[in-house]
């Protein structure tokens, strides 16, 4: 059987006529746009133009005026911030990895377009909770468990380090990003929650954006791949085999929804190997 990228390679031609100069091939990483040039390269016995290659961080990239901030930098405004919020005389080195994990939580929850001001409940407010209908079962248990281990009744320093960070949380995440956008830089969620939330897709530069070799899509991702699908500008390629999207195998539940929200620009005969023999 011919490789993922190889199949792709040649529909794509095939599709296009080898017209690609309106055409960028999105992957989730850079590495993947060499190889796959070789296979496009092949379609054709003479010269083609090449589709514009470009990682989904730097498609994102181009949709936002924002630039990417140093990672040092981006701690650095981060504590800046933490200081004159909770009045704290911690010195920048022991809040360093604190800063660190903080602004990872802020990705996800950029990434995940959830609502700040409501995520950040005060911990204590949470614990207060009596009805979890809306988690399951193991969730549930999950939750409950954490709460008995991490009793608000027993201090140490590091339970009063959590706590006085999360009640502050929720004023630190709106100062902070107000303080990076007045800079012109961001970190990866915010820049993306930017790129997503002014999007004009019939201003976007190219005719076509295909999309290579998902799996897991972040909120921003799934809200990027639904306005260029609306639009008539995407086509999607996914790498999975049948065996994994029947009897609700576990290794399929992401690839399953992509398949039925974005539809497969290759048929799925091709994606069987798993039940044919093998030497």
């Amino acid at each position: 059987m011919d490789s993922f990228l190889k199949l792709v390679a040649e529909d794509l031609y095939n599709r296009t006529q080898g017209k690609l100069d309106k055409v960028a091939v999105v992957f989730p990483n850079k590495r993947a746009g060499l190889f796959f040039n070789d296979y496009l390269a092949s379609c054709s016995e003479s010269p083609i133009w090449s589709p514009s290659y470009v990682s989904i961080k730097e498609l994102f990239k181009e949709l936002s005026d924002l630039e990417f901030g140093d990672p040092m930098k981006l701690v650095c405004e981060l504590y800046k911030v933490y200081i004159s919020t909770t009045g704290s005389n911690e010195p920048l080195d022991d809040f360093y990895s604190w800063g660190e994990m903080l602004i990872s939580d802020f990705d996800d929850v950029d990434k995940n377009l959830a609502d700040a001001e409501r995520l950040f409940t005060n911990l204590e407010q949470l614990k207060e909770f009596d009805n979890f209908s809306f988690l399951e079962p193991e969730q549930e248990e999950a939750i409950k468990q954490f709460f008995t281990n991490f009793s608000i009744e027993k201090k140490t320093a590091l339970k009063e380090k959590f706590i006085s960070i999360w009640r502050a949380i929720g004023m630190i995440y709106p100062k902070y990003r107000e303080e990076l956008m007045n800079q012109g830089i961001a970190y990866e969620g915010m820049l993306y929650r930017d790129a997503i939330e002014k999007i004009d897709v019939n201003a976007m530069n190219y005719d076509t954006y295909v999309f290579i070799g998902f799996n897991v899509l972040s909120k921003v991702e799934h809200r990027l791949f639904t306005k260029l699908r609306d639009a008539g500008k995407a086509m999607f390629y996914w790498d999975y085999d049948k065996f994994y999207m029947e009897n609700h195998n576990e290794a399929g539940l992401f690839i399953n929804r992509n398949l039925i929200e974005f539809p497969s620009t290759l048929d799925s005969s091709l994606f069987d190997s798993m039940s044919s023999q093998k030497r």
